[in-house]
């Protein structure tokens, strides 16, 4: 399918265009947002947010880059938002002295199997580096479209990706 028809469609307004954007991209957009937030709901509250916001943000897409990439963009800006609201939310009631469940951890703990060492490791990144690493590896982005959606350098790109895989495969070693 070709993504300038669905661009052209989009800026006219064309509700079978976000149709179609849903059908081609809201797996990869729930997927990316999932690796970053490790939580189920707030992935899908992200993949509501971004296609919501589609038909207005589209007006300002230049077409520098594959719409998908812009899309991807979209996705780690709001779930990089919800980090930074959560971190927030959670200082301020370190303030109050409330005591703080970490809901996110407690819940990668009981669906994380003993066998699953791979998502352990994952879940020690960073969310953006774990997006990052996930696009890249799973999504088989270029560095140049990591460059796109991130906004960094390709060498910040290239050594964040490689600190991560080496986090990754020091905490396997220690775990198997």
């Amino acid at each position: 399918m070709d993504e300038r028809k669905v661009f052209d469609g989009l800026k006219k307004g064309d509700r079978s265009s976000l149709a179609l954007l849903w059908e081609l991209h809201s797996k990869n957009v729930l997927n990316l947002a999932f690796q970053m937030l490790k939580n189920r709901d707030e992935a899908e509250d992200i993949l509501m947010d971004v296609f919501v916001s589609v038909p207005v943000r589209v007006q300002g897409f230049r077409g520098d880059s594959a719409f998908s990439t812009w899309l991807y963009r979209i996705t780690v800006n709001a779930c990089l938002m919800k980090l930074r609201a959560a971190k927030r939310h959670r200082e301020l009631e370190e303030l109050n002295h409330d005591v703080i469940v970490e809901e996110n951890l407690s819940r990668a703990e009981s669906v994380f199997a003993d066998g699953e060492a791979l998502q352990k490791a994952l879940a020690e990144l960073p969310a953006e580096t774990r997006g990052m690493l996930w696009l890249k590896d799973a999504e088989e982005m270029s560095i140049e479209d990591l460059v796109d959606v991130y906004g960094m350098p390709s060498g910040t790109i290239k050594a964040r990706l490689s600190r991560a895989r080496t986090v990754v495969r020091e905490f396997l070693k220690g775990k198997l």
